[in-house]
């Protein structure tokens, strides 16, 4: 099972004038759920970029579902999952992508610089540790994305 989307859980705000919600990612038997800021995209944003990365990732392309979207003048890190796809199945891992780490300045961000940020698929760490990650049928990818309503 694969499905993303946002759920009427409050969000614990750490600051009064803070905007957003709390989000849901699905991952076969896998839930996830993630705070998601409105201060950069909104939650159509947030959602044609789901669709769309989705897509990517079903075409063999570096891609990745954003969860909280900050710019560097907002914070040191916006909270993303990389795909890739493997055979029959997508490949998802966890990550925050630190800005400085990468170079990235300004007040926008730009999806395919991030994109190009995306390296090969590694199961392990430099030292050797398995990374924590989720594969999802390629199938039940394709199915939320065509009953998505756009």
């Amino acid at each position: 099972m694969f499905r993303i989307g946002f759920t009427s859980e409050p969000l614990a705000k750490m600051d009064p004038n803070e905007d957003g919600c709390v989000g849901l990612l699905v991952l076969g038997e896998h839930e996830e759920r993630f705070a998601t800021h409105f201060g950069t995209w909104s939650e159509q944003q947030y959602m044609n970029h789901w669709r769309s990365a989705l897509n990517r990732a079903l075409d063999g392309k570096p891609a990745a579902l954003i969860t909280d979207m900050q710019t560097p003048a907002q914070s040191s890190h916006l909270v993303w999952w990389p795909m890739w796809r493997i055979n029959e199945g997508v490949v998802f891992h966890n990550q925050l992508f630190f800005f400085a780490k990468h170079k990235v300045q300004g007040t926008r961000v730009d999806l395919e610089l991030l994109y190009g940020f995306i390296r090969e698929r590694r199961s392990r760490n430099d030292k050797g540790t398995p990374l924590s990650e989720w594969i999802v049928p390629v199938s039940d990818i394709e199915k939320f994305v065509t009953n998505v309503v756009p």
